[in-house]
Protein backbone atom coordinates (compact mmCIF):
# COMPACT_ATOMS: atom_id res chain seq x y z
CA UNK A 1 0.00 0.00 0.00
CA UNK A 2 1.11 4.01 -0.66
CA UNK A 3 2.06 6.10 2.35
CA UNK A 4 -0.99 8.61 2.57
CA UNK A 5 2.06 11.43 2.90
CA UNK A 6 3.96 10.19 -0.09
CA UNK A 7 0.82 9.76 -2.89
CA UNK A 8 1.52 12.87 -4.43
CA UNK A 9 -0.16 13.96 -7.37
CA UNK A 10 -0.44 11.26 -10.44
CA UNK A 11 -0.14 14.18 -13.19
CA UNK A 12 3.52 16.04 -13.09
CA UNK A 13 5.32 18.12 -15.79
CA UNK A 14 8.65 16.92 -15.22
CA UNK A 15 9.35 13.09 -15.35
CA UNK A 16 11.89 12.41 -12.72
CA UNK A 17 14.68 10.06 -13.13
CA UNK A 18 14.33 8.05 -8.87
CA UNK A 19 16.22 5.66 -6.82
CA UNK A 20 14.02 2.87 -5.62
CA UNK A 21 15.12 1.84 -1.99
CA UNK A 22 14.48 -1.13 -0.26
CA UNK A 23 13.85 -0.76 3.05
CA UNK A 24 15.30 -3.52 5.47
CA UNK A 25 18.62 -4.02 5.23
CA UNK A 26 19.46 -1.40 3.25
CA UNK A 27 17.93 1.87 4.79
CA UNK A 28 17.16 0.42 8.32
CA UNK A 29 19.35 -2.11 10.06
CA UNK A 30 16.61 -5.22 10.59
CA UNK A 31 16.59 -8.18 8.72
CA UNK A 32 12.68 -9.74 9.83
CA UNK A 33 9.37 -7.64 10.48
CA UNK A 34 9.41 -4.42 11.66
CA UNK A 35 6.15 -2.30 12.56
CA UNK A 36 7.83 -0.50 16.00
CA UNK A 37 8.94 2.99 14.71
CA UNK A 38 11.05 3.12 18.11
CA UNK A 39 13.22 0.25 16.77
CA UNK A 40 14.04 2.19 13.47
CA UNK A 41 18.06 2.46 13.45
CA UNK A 42 19.31 4.00 10.08
CA UNK A 43 22.09 1.71 9.05
CA UNK A 44 25.54 3.65 8.20
CA UNK A 45 26.23 5.84 5.64
CA UNK A 46 22.44 5.45 4.48
CA UNK A 47 21.06 9.04 5.48
CA UNK A 48 24.85 10.89 3.99
CA UNK A 49 23.85 8.27 0.71
CA UNK A 50 20.07 9.65 0.44
CA UNK A 51 21.38 13.21 0.76
CA UNK A 52 23.91 13.20 -2.10
CA UNK A 53 20.97 10.98 -4.03
CA UNK A 54 18.57 14.22 -3.20
CA UNK A 55 20.86 16.68 -3.83
CA UNK A 56 21.77 15.30 -7.08
CA UNK A 57 18.04 15.63 -8.46
CA UNK A 58 16.81 12.06 -7.64
CA UNK A 59 13.37 11.07 -6.39
CA UNK A 60 13.76 8.63 -3.34
CA UNK A 61 10.62 6.24 -3.22
CA UNK A 62 10.99 3.25 -0.44
CA UNK A 63 9.59 0.30 -1.75
CA UNK A 64 9.15 -2.87 1.05
CA UNK A 65 8.11 -6.23 1.53
CA UNK A 66 5.92 -6.36 4.24
CA UNK A 67 4.73 -9.78 5.34
CA UNK A 68 4.41 -8.76 9.15
CA UNK A 69 1.22 -7.69 8.36
CA UNK A 70 -0.11 -10.79 6.91
CA UNK A 71 1.15 -12.54 9.90
CA UNK A 72 -0.49 -10.55 12.55
CA UNK A 73 2.67 -9.46 13.82
CA UNK A 74 1.48 -5.83 13.02
CA UNK A 75 -1.22 -3.69 10.72
CA UNK A 76 -0.47 -0.88 8.39
CA UNK A 77 -0.84 1.98 10.97
CA UNK A 78 2.26 0.38 12.15
CA UNK A 79 3.76 0.25 9.10
CA UNK A 80 3.23 3.88 8.25
CA UNK A 81 4.09 5.07 11.75
CA UNK A 82 7.29 3.44 10.97
CA UNK A 83 8.09 5.11 8.08
CA UNK A 84 6.65 8.52 9.24
CA UNK A 85 9.64 7.64 12.23
CA UNK A 86 11.67 6.80 9.26
CA UNK A 87 11.43 10.34 7.58
CA UNK A 88 11.62 11.82 11.03
CA UNK A 89 15.02 10.45 11.51
CA UNK A 90 16.51 10.84 7.92
CA UNK A 91 15.39 14.76 8.05
CA UNK A 92 17.27 15.13 10.98
CA UNK A 93 20.40 13.61 9.63
CA UNK A 94 20.33 15.20 6.41
CA UNK A 95 18.94 18.76 7.38
CA UNK A 96 16.55 18.12 4.33
CA UNK A 97 13.32 19.43 4.45
CA UNK A 98 12.41 16.18 2.95
CA UNK A 99 14.17 12.92 1.63
CA UNK A 100 11.33 10.20 0.78
CA UNK A 101 9.31 11.22 -1.87
CA UNK A 102 7.12 7.96 -1.21
CA UNK A 103 6.77 4.45 0.64
CA UNK A 104 5.27 1.84 -0.77
CA UNK A 105 4.09 -1.28 0.87
CA UNK A 106 3.19 -4.75 0.50
CA UNK A 107 0.83 -6.29 3.20
CA UNK A 108 0.05 -9.79 1.05
CA UNK A 109 1.82 -13.04 1.69
CA UNK A 110 0.71 -16.20 0.52
CA UNK A 111 1.71 -18.32 3.56
CA UNK A 112 -0.15 -15.06 5.94
CA UNK A 113 -2.17 -15.75 8.88
CA UNK A 114 -4.65 -12.84 8.36
CA UNK A 115 -7.42 -13.87 6.30
CA UNK A 116 -7.36 -10.43 4.08
CA UNK A 117 -4.05 -10.25 2.94
CA UNK A 118 -3.61 -14.14 2.45
CA UNK A 119 -2.65 -14.19 -0.75
CA UNK A 120 -0.31 -13.47 -3.78
CA UNK A 121 0.10 -9.49 -5.00
CA UNK A 122 1.69 -7.84 -8.06
CA UNK A 123 3.28 -4.80 -5.51
CA UNK A 124 4.84 -8.08 -3.58
CA UNK A 125 8.48 -8.37 -4.62
CA UNK A 126 10.04 -10.33 -7.31
CA UNK A 127 7.43 -8.38 -9.09
CA UNK A 128 7.23 -5.19 -10.08
CA UNK A 129 3.98 -3.23 -8.84
CA UNK A 130 5.31 -0.80 -6.29
CA UNK A 131 7.50 0.44 -8.62
CA UNK A 132 5.19 0.87 -11.94
CA UNK A 133 2.68 2.02 -9.69
CA UNK A 134 5.28 4.50 -8.21
CA UNK A 135 6.34 5.92 -11.22
CA UNK A 136 2.95 6.05 -12.66
CA UNK A 137 1.89 8.34 -9.34
CA UNK A 138 5.08 10.44 -9.45
CA UNK A 139 5.91 10.45 -13.27
CA UNK A 140 9.01 8.93 -12.85
CA UNK A 141 11.47 7.55 -15.34
CA UNK A 142 11.65 3.77 -14.75
CA UNK A 143 14.58 3.35 -17.65
CA UNK A 144 17.06 6.07 -15.89
CA UNK A 145 16.22 4.96 -12.79
CA UNK A 146 17.45 2.49 -10.27
CA UNK A 147 16.54 -0.04 -7.89
CA UNK A 148 18.40 -0.87 -4.53
CA UNK A 149 18.35 -4.16 -2.25
CA UNK A 150 19.78 -6.75 -0.53
CA UNK A 151 17.67 -9.52 -1.67
CA UNK A 152 17.38 -10.75 -4.96
CA UNK A 153 14.03 -10.07 -5.06
CA UNK A 154 15.18 -6.90 -5.15
CA UNK A 155 17.04 -6.62 -8.13
CA UNK A 156 14.32 -9.01 -10.34
CA UNK A 157 11.70 -5.94 -9.51
CA UNK A 158 14.29 -3.61 -11.42
CA UNK A 159 14.59 -5.80 -13.83
CA UNK A 160 11.16 -6.69 -14.21
CA UNK A 161 10.47 -2.58 -13.91
CA UNK A 162 12.97 -1.57 -16.53
CA UNK A 163 15.28 0.10 -13.80
CA UNK A 164 19.13 -0.87 -13.44
CA UNK A 165 20.15 -2.77 -10.34
CA UNK A 166 22.45 -2.85 -7.39
CA UNK A 167 22.57 -5.72 -5.28
CA UNK A 168 23.58 -4.75 -1.62
CA UNK A 169 25.96 -7.83 -0.81
CA UNK A 170 28.97 -10.62 -2.31
CA UNK A 171 28.53 -10.51 -6.10
CA UNK A 172 26.86 -13.57 -7.28
CA UNK A 173 26.18 -15.25 -10.62
CA UNK A 174 22.73 -15.86 -11.95
CA UNK A 175 21.94 -12.40 -10.56
CA UNK A 176 19.26 -10.25 -12.31
CA UNK A 177 21.67 -7.11 -10.42
CA UNK A 178 23.72 -5.11 -12.79
CA UNK A 179 25.88 -4.27 -10.09
CA UNK A 180 27.01 -5.05 -6.59
CA UNK A 181 28.26 -3.08 -3.43
CA UNK A 182 29.02 -2.94 0.48
CA UNK A 183 26.11 -1.00 0.70
CA UNK A 184 24.06 2.01 -0.19
CA UNK A 185 26.86 4.35 0.42
CA UNK A 186 28.78 2.54 -1.92
CA UNK A 187 25.64 1.88 -4.20
CA UNK A 188 25.60 6.13 -4.29
CA UNK A 189 28.54 6.54 -5.56
CA UNK A 190 28.04 4.09 -8.40
CA UNK A 191 24.80 5.40 -9.01
CA UNK A 192 26.39 9.34 -9.49
CA UNK A 193 29.40 7.57 -11.49
CA UNK A 194 27.20 5.46 -14.09
CA UNK A 195 24.87 8.82 -14.62
CA UNK A 196 27.62 11.55 -14.94
CA UNK A 197 27.67 12.81 -18.28
CA UNK A 198 29.69 11.69 -20.89
CA UNK A 199 31.88 14.41 -22.17
CA UNK A 200 32.87 14.31 -25.54
CA UNK A 201 36.80 13.18 -26.33
CA UNK A 202 39.17 15.21 -28.92
CA UNK A 203 41.42 13.00 -30.08
CA UNK A 204 44.90 15.09 -32.03
CA UNK A 205 47.77 13.34 -33.15
CA UNK A 206 51.49 15.60 -33.23
CA UNK A 207 53.84 13.89 -35.74
CA UNK A 208 58.03 13.78 -34.95
CA UNK A 209 60.13 15.62 -37.13
CA UNK A 210 62.15 12.82 -39.20
CA UNK A 211 65.28 13.28 -37.14
CA UNK A 212 63.47 13.46 -33.39
CA UNK A 213 62.60 9.71 -31.93
CA UNK A 214 60.26 9.69 -29.30
CA UNK A 215 61.39 6.34 -27.95
CA UNK A 216 64.02 8.30 -26.35
CA UNK A 217 62.87 8.38 -21.86
CA UNK A 218 64.25 11.87 -21.13
CA UNK A 219 62.37 13.62 -24.02
CA UNK A 220 59.11 11.33 -23.07
CA UNK A 221 59.51 12.44 -19.45
CA UNK A 222 59.89 16.57 -20.48
CA UNK A 223 56.39 16.07 -23.26
CA UNK A 224 55.04 14.28 -20.38
CA UNK A 225 55.52 16.68 -17.38
CA UNK A 226 54.38 19.40 -19.73
CA UNK A 227 51.17 17.83 -21.09
CA UNK A 228 50.22 17.65 -17.40
CA UNK A 229 51.29 20.93 -16.28
CA UNK A 230 49.59 22.81 -19.04
CA UNK A 231 46.50 20.09 -18.58
CA UNK A 232 46.37 21.33 -14.71
CA UNK A 233 46.95 25.35 -15.33
CA UNK A 234 43.87 25.53 -18.31
CA UNK A 235 41.63 23.27 -16.22
CA UNK A 236 41.09 20.47 -19.27
CA UNK A 237 41.16 17.38 -18.39
CA UNK A 238 43.58 15.07 -20.35
CA UNK A 239 42.73 11.46 -20.98
CA UNK A 240 45.43 9.87 -22.09
CA UNK A 241 48.39 10.01 -23.90
CA UNK A 242 49.92 7.18 -26.82
CA UNK A 243 53.08 6.84 -27.36
CA UNK A 244 54.27 5.80 -31.22
CA UNK A 245 58.11 6.06 -32.44
CA UNK A 246 57.22 8.95 -34.62
CA UNK A 247 53.81 10.76 -33.49
CA UNK A 248 51.80 11.56 -30.19
CA UNK A 249 48.66 11.35 -29.74
CA UNK A 250 46.94 13.55 -27.27
CA UNK A 251 43.04 12.56 -25.90
CA UNK A 252 41.45 15.29 -24.36
CA UNK A 253 37.98 15.64 -22.49
CA UNK A 254 35.64 18.62 -24.20
CA UNK A 255 35.62 17.89 -28.06
CA UNK A 256 37.81 18.60 -31.05
CA UNK A 257 38.21 22.07 -30.72
CA UNK A 258 39.38 21.87 -27.23
CA UNK A 259 41.74 19.35 -27.88
CA UNK A 260 43.20 21.30 -30.85
CA UNK A 261 44.04 24.09 -28.73
CA UNK A 262 45.46 22.41 -26.36
CA UNK A 263 47.65 20.70 -28.62
CA UNK A 264 48.46 23.88 -30.15
CA UNK A 265 49.57 24.73 -26.62
CA UNK A 266 51.35 21.73 -25.80
CA UNK A 267 53.52 22.20 -29.56
CA UNK A 268 54.35 25.63 -28.68
CA UNK A 269 55.98 24.58 -25.27
CA UNK A 270 57.47 21.65 -26.20
CA UNK A 271 59.39 23.16 -29.14
CA UNK A 272 60.33 25.74 -26.87
CA UNK A 273 62.00 22.69 -24.35
CA UNK A 274 63.27 20.78 -27.62
CA UNK A 275 65.48 23.91 -28.90
CA UNK A 276 66.77 24.46 -25.53
CA UNK A 277 68.02 21.53 -24.57
CA UNK A 278 70.19 21.65 -27.73
CA UNK A 279 67.41 20.33 -30.43
CA UNK A 280 68.87 20.11 -33.65
CA UNK A 281 65.62 21.82 -36.07
CA UNK A 282 62.43 21.71 -35.07
CA UNK A 283 61.13 18.63 -32.95
CA UNK A 284 57.47 18.62 -35.04
CA UNK A 285 57.01 17.39 -38.30
CA UNK A 286 55.72 21.04 -40.44
CA UNK A 287 56.90 23.28 -37.39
Amino acid sequence: MSDPRGAAGAARAAVRRAVFLDRDGTVILNDGDLGDPDLVQLLPGAAAAMRSLRLAGYALVVVTNQGGVARGKYDETAVHATHARLEAILRRETGLPRVVDAFYFCPFHPEGTVERYRREHAWRKPAPGMLLEAAREHALDLATSWMVGDQERDAQAGAAAGCRSILIGAPSAGSDADFFAHDLAEAALRIAHEDAPKVAAGVITLHAAPHADLREPRLRDAITAMAESLAERTGVRLAALDWNTHSLTATVEGGEIIALGFVAELRRSTEGWWRSHGGSGPLWAGA
